[in-house]
């Protein structure tokens, strides 16, 4: 295992706690804007006549989505590969390549609804009946096309790494492997059922898994590295130093 710097350490840590935070305050928001139907966010109508203070707790949704569920694996990912650029190999390289390509097309989703959902609004308030009509189908084709798309793709990719890591950290010694193996299960029967329309309420049961135990794990991995920041030895602080 290669031991980054205590700093570094930190920031990793930070980035998987406070990002989990934030992704469980992504599932909150968005509970509060759709109530028991999480469907309506790919209905067109019903999302573009919000209030508009709901439709603010939406894109409030997809920021927290974004500082949440993607952009701390930047962190994580980046970490995990170098500490165990030994124990990997080849395949370091490979997980590297899954984990960014997960926060790509994961923050592509959310941003685009994040910038869409206003303008979108304003068009299906002030416009005829033509206007709002079309105003309706581009949100349902872009918030389809998010959900069943872009966010659908992550399943494989997830499924990919997640039980590398998983063997990895276990085998030295960190705890919550189970958790990420959940995870990637999870995310594998998201993109499994997506295959399959009529197994809608299954794939909504897996997604609420990986929304749920992901921000774990990333709270019990960040817990974890801070611990080993403040036991690591003097001797050890500089960057690349094998132990």
């Amino acid at each position: 295992m290669n031991q980054t710097s205590r700093g570094l350490m930190r920031f990793t840590a930070w980035s998987a706690i406070i990002g989990a935070l934030l992704a469980y305050a992504n599932v909150g928001l968005s509970v509060a804007v759709t109530g028991s139907d999480a469907d309506i966010v790919l209905h067109g109508a019903s999302m573009l006549a919000l209030p508009p203070e709901t439709r603010d707790l939406f894109r409030w949704s997809m920021a927290a989505d974004v500082f949440g569920f993607y952009l701390p694996f930047l962190a994580i990912g980046g970490y995990f590969v170098h500490a165990f650029r030994e124990e990997l190999g080849a395949l370091g390289n490979m997980v590297a390549m899954a984990v960014v390509l997960y926060v790509m097309v994961g923050v592509s989703g959310a941003v685009l609804q994040f910038a869409i959902l206003h303008p979108l609004a304003h068009l299906y308030a002030g416009g005829d009946d033509a206007t709002r009509n079309a105003a309706a189908a581009v949100w349902t084709a872009i918030a389809n096309g998010t959900q069943n798309g872009l966010w659908w793709i992550e399943g494989p990719l997830v499924l990919f790494w997640t039980p590398i890591a998983a063997n990895v950290l276990k085998r030295a010694g960190w705890k919550g492997s189970i958790l990420l193996k959940i995870v990637g299960g999870a995310f594998g029967i998201f993109f499994l059922f997506g295959f399959f329309p009529d197994l809608d309420a299954l794939s909504n049961a897996s997604e609420m898994v990986v929304v749920l135990v992901l921000p774990l794990w990333m709270l019990l991995f960040g817990w974890q590295l801070l611990r080993r920041a403040r036991t690591l030895p003097a001797s050890l602080q500089g960057a690349g130093v094998p132990t």
